[in-house]
């Protein structure tokens, strides 16, 4: 009986949730392919980078307005999600292909940000349903994953690479790069597509959903409008604002930053510490989630996580330190997005979890037309440079810590 349901829980929850994540987090690799994109059409870097911003933002919409979805029929969501992420990756290379900056936007920004929004919280419900004992680890399944997707993409377009010159022959796999810029995201397309609607078909909620409440917002009384009254909910959000727009602030511009003359990393250096980024993220994503589910009062693990995040990137105002401070705020960033749902089900209870959860990713969203654009101007616009991205994500670290100070007070 035990390895009947363990074997349930594997094929209806967990490898679908692994394979729909992983595909999705294809997004967080879009550094790898924008300057690229910029040179082949003509148009300036932060222009194309844009579509990035774009990307993250409709992912926040998509998550925040297809809970209702999710929470009635996962199949569906999950079918829809993947209808317009495959679509927008081939919307993505019409768009290369014709020189077109809007398609690009229309594609990567719309399409394939809100496919990944409504993936990416199809799966989450569903876990913590079949393990309602861990509920922390079971949501972070696959959100690890799609912290993994962004390794997987990059593995992918630029291959693997190691060892000395001489082992090359024996160690080096071809990447999509080989085929050129024009025709990436097609094959992208085409190498996702059939994962995700395996997963699609065989991802179910278990028949008996255990349902819990805490503080109230029961299913016939949930709305909207009332998560903008609640203060426990803002503090969250605000939470996830601050955190995802810092980790924005550097994801988006890694490669950038490494290459410039005050950190001067090797261009193999560089793609390595921008494919382990993916590996810490989803590392930290299991580590503070498994931590969090042996705390007397799991919200507190938000304090740990910010504690580290200021201290290490204090540390960064010294430019070869960079590269360090990458990785750990991948990890820190990765955490606040696997910790989240299980705080807000200790808190709200199960039953509108997915809308709830929704909700409170508007605010990655928000922070996808912040973040990067902030970085770039402070950077770029304004002549600061790296000490001045630094300077401006210690000030915005220290104040989400503050905040989360306050949404741990017991009440």
């Amino acid at each position: 009986m035990k390895k009947s349901i363990g074997s349930k829980r594997f094929f209806r929850a967990v490898l679908p949730a692994f394979l729909l994540a992983v595909s999705v987090g294809q997004i967080y690799a879009f550094t790898n392919f924008s300057t690229q994109i910029a040179e082949h059409i003509g148009e300036n870097k932060s222009a194309v980078q844009f579509a990035f911003s774009l990307g993250i933002f409709f992912l926040g919409m998509g998550a925040a307005f297809f809970g209702k979805i999710v929470e009635k029929n996962i199949r569906l969501s999950t079918i829809v999600g993947t209808t317009l992420f495959i679509g927008g990756l081939l919307v993505t290379s019409l768009g290369i292909n014709l020189k077109s900056l809007a398609l690009i936007y229309l594609g990567y920004g719309f399409l394939v940000g809100t496919g990944t929004g409504i993936i990416y919280i199809s799966p989450v419900k569903t876990m913590m349903l079949w393990f309602p004992n861990a509920k922390a680890i079971a949501a972070a399944v696959p959100i690890i994953s799609f912290g993994l997707g962004s390794t997987l993409s990059t593995i992918l377009y630029k291959g693997i690479h190691w060892g000395t010159e001489a082992s090359f022959a024996m160690f080096q796999l071809r990447g999509f790069e080989t085929y050129g810029i024009t025709r990436t995201f097609a094959i992208f397309a085409a190498f996702y597509l059939v994962p995700m609607v395996f997963a699609s078909a065989i991802l179910k909620k278990p028949k008996i959903e255990q349902m819990s409440f805490a503080h109230g917002l029961p299913q016939c009384e949930f709305a909207y409008l009332g998560l903008a009254k609640d203060s426990y909910f803002l503090r969250a959000w605000l939470f996830m604002f601050l955190n995802i727009s810092c980790g924005l602030c550097l994801i988006p511009l890694a490669k950038q930053m490494m290459d410039t003359p005050a950190v001067g990393y090797p261009e193999k250096l560089t793609t390595w510490v921008i494919a382990l980024c993916g590996l810490m993220n989803g590392g930290g994503r299991f580590l503070f989630a498994w931590w969090s589910d042996r705390l007397a009062r799991r919200v507190n693990i938000l304090l740990y996580v910010l504690g580290i995040s200021v201290g290490v990137m204090t540390a960064s105002w010294w430019p070869p330190l960079i590269g360090l401070a990458l990785l750990v705020i991948n990890a820190c960033y990765g955490a606040g997005f696997s910790v989240i749902p299980g705080i807000l089900a200790d808190h709200y209870g199960m039953t509108n979890i997915s809308k709830i959860h929704g909700a409170v990713l508007s605010a990655w969203g928000v922070a996808g037309l912040v973040g990067n654009q902030a970085a770039i101007l402070v950077s770029d616009k304004l002549g600061f440079g790296h000490t001045g991205v630094v300077t401006m994500l210690v000030a915005l670290y220290s104040l989400n810590l503050f905040n989360v100070m306050t949404l741990c007070r017991r009440r």
